[in-house]
């Protein structure tokens, strides 16, 4: 998991996954479209490799939030309004599965409990590897309201 804030230099992430700078260079160009709520929905970038979803959320209380995985997708969530925290575990460490994993979906839950918890800000980022498991939609303490984000899946095997 990296937790970071688009205010920063985002190539140091480049070299991480040959999709990153791609990205990150939509996220940047496209920041004030995807701000604006008329922009709700799935965006192709380079066909099912990467493509954004992007929507307003409503959050939950942190003993409401499941945790979740994928194979075959990064995530990288970007906070466009508000704040939202994450629950994190290791995958590898999560022992309690909630059902089969969904293949066609690309998502697996977990009964486990998160071991950390991070709160995003609105410009900051969040990114999932598969070896994360990662319980979003969470309301920060003290927090009213909801989060807007874009989070943008990476194919972990694309080009």
């Amino acid at each position: 998991m990296i937790h970071d804030s688009l205010g920063r230099s985002a190539e140091r992430y480049y070299a991480l996954h040959p999709l990153f700078r791609q990205a990150f260079e939509y996220i940047d160009s496209h920041l004030d479209e995807l701000a604006d709520t008329n922009s709700d929905g799935k965006y192709a970038i380079q066909s099912e490799d990467l493509f954004v979803m992007v929507g307003s959320h409503t959050l939950r209380r942190a003993e409401e939030a499941v945790l979740e995985a994928h194979d075959r997708y990064i995530d990288l969530q970007v906070m466009i309004a508000g704040s939202e925290s994450f629950g994190w575990a290791q995958r590898a460490a999560c022992t309690e599965p909630r059902g089969a994993f969904d293949t066609a979906s690309d998502i697996g839950f977990y009964n486990d409990s998160p071991t950390s918890l991070v709160t995003a800000l609105a410009g900051e980022f969040v990114i999932f590897f598969p070896e994360d498991a990662h319980a979003p939609l969470i309301r920060p303490e003290g927090v009213a309201g909801g989060s807007r984000k874009a989070i943008v899946k990476i194919r972990v095997d694309a080009k």
